[in-house]
């Protein structure tokens, strides 16, 4: 059963057997999970589908994740030759391919499990694991810290166990959480400091009471308050915020850019300083590191589906022949906003092609559809995820940077008013290749319901 802040909000299911495949003896392991909850009152569900086909020493040889959140379902499919990975995902409109190394110690979904009930741990032991996450091409790093048995409280007993420190390193990013298991190294219970996210072991009919979305609300139960409002936010030119964040460095978190300055002020707090930067306005910040595109800011992929024809003809149809880059640019975000004219929010995260087809979205929605749409006319771009201002608090936000003149410029085709003010801190940047729903919001998990902000 899974539950976040204390709210629950689904579970997950694990079934392992034995296959024969091609004349050869497999263990193959399934997984489900059901994620229930709501965003800005609306129910959302996500299902995730995880196996992971090994050989019985624990060797991958294939892996198959299916994550069913929008339109269309998002799948991957991995199988393993000599020492690489072949990954296929294929979203709407889009089959891409991806090869990455695979050294003998890397592992499948369920590496770690796995190496628990193998070879339980004991404590003062440490151990690392190597594993392919669900739904990405990308492969993370846990350390493993065996300290000492404990009393864990459940709700029909009380049971001894060890208990893991963990740390996984993803995407550059690292997760601390804990886990606790039986002297067989089977799991019991776990936490991530993502969501505050705990995962305790039930029964089928306990696990399946959370099927139905409950009262936590993703956009509202995270919101941040600040200390006072902001009259105009979307027009302000300069905003200083003081930003904390419970058990880490924001100075990590936030970065620099051309619209954000970051100042540490000590190991959990940080002043943040956000310009409005667009053409005949000041630069920016003057600090900034220089940040050319790249060759994936302008080419299409699983989620900026650039190439739809469907997408090629808006874009055109936007701006018929401007040349002047931003006079482009102010063109295509209101032009996005008009093609969707239906706001959504029980899609956890739709692509670019299946947004002009449908018409409905919310932020996320907006920001691959906008960013398909520069891409479709030449213009490098790629999505930003971070918060904005809303009644006094700041939600959890996506938005769309250009590049223009030589600098990226964020552009949010939600409020298509030209370009952005000092009303939207950034926590990552991401050209979306080789993305998946679960890493574009990592930066947003690892840091929902542990920041303060303070307008200055």
């Amino acid at each position: 059963m899974a539950s976040i802040h204390g709210g629950r909000v689904g579970y997950t299911r694990t079934t392992i057997r034995r296959v024969d495949r091609e004349g050869r003896s497999l263990v193959l392991t399934e997984g489900l999970t059901h994620i229930a909850l709501r965003r800005f009152g609306t129910p959302v569900v996500m299902k995730i589908r995880a196996d992971s086909t090994e050989t019985p020493a624990g060797d991958l040889v294939a892996c198959e994740s299916v994550i069913d959140q929008g339109t269309t379902p998002v799948v991957m499919r991995g199988r393993v030759d000599g020492r690489e990975l072949q990954l296929e995902t294929t979203t709407s409109g889009k089959t891409s391919v991806a090869k990455i190394p695979w050294p003998p110690d890397s592992g499948g979904f369920y590496a770690l499990p796995q190496s628990l009930s193998r070879s339980p741990m004991q404590p003062g032991q440490t151990r690392t694991i190597r594993a392919i996450e669900p739904g990405t091409s990308q492969v993370s790093v846990t350390s493993l810290v065996a300290r000492g048995w404990e009393r864990v409280e459940f709700s029909d007993k009380t049971a001894e166990l060890l208990r893991i420190d963990t740390t996984t390193t993803l995407a550059g990013r690292k997760i601390r959480g804990s886990l606790w298991t039986d002297r067989e190294g089977e799991i019991w219970k776990s936490r991530t400091e993502m969501l505050n996210l705990e995962m305790r072991r039930t029964t089928k009919e306990e696990a399946l009471r959370a099927t139905e979305p409950g009262e936590l609300d993703f956009a509202w139960n995270v919101a941040i308050p600040v200390n006072r409002p902001l009259a105009h936010p979307h027009a302000t030119k300069r905003i200083v915020y003081r930003v904390r964040l419970e058990g880490g460095d924001p100075a990590e978190v936030f970065p620099s850019g051309p619209s954000q300055q970051v100042r540490p002020i000590d190991e959990h707090t940080a002043e943040v300083t956000v310009l409005a930067v667009r053409p005949g306005q000041p630069d920016g910040n003057p600090d900034a590191k220089d940040d050319p595109p790249t060759d994936e800011d302008r080419a299409p992929n699983n989620w900026i589906q650039s190439d739809d024809p469907k997408i090629v003809a808006a874009a055109k149809e936007a701006a018929g022949d401007l040349q002047d880059p931003w006079a482009l640019a102010v063109a295509l975000e209101r032009a996005t906003r008009s093609r969707i004219p239906r706001p959504g929010f029980s899609q956890a995260f739709d692509t670019a092609s299946d947004v002009i087809h449908s018409g409905e979205g919310d932020c996320t929605e907006h920001a691959v559809l906008l960013a398909a749409m520069a891409r479709a006319r030449g213009i490098p771009a790629r999505v930003a995820i971070g918060l904005v201002y809303h009644k006094q608090s700041f939600l959890y936000h996506m938005w769309t940077e250009m590049y223009l003149q030589g600098r990226w410029i964020g552009m949010d085709a939600t409020l298509a008013q030209g370009g952005i003010g000092a009303a939207h801190l950034e926590l990552v940047p991401s050209n979306l290749a080789g993305a998946s729903p679960l890493s574009c919001f990592l930066p947003v998990a690892q840091v929902a319901g542990r920041l303060t902000i303070e307008i200055l």
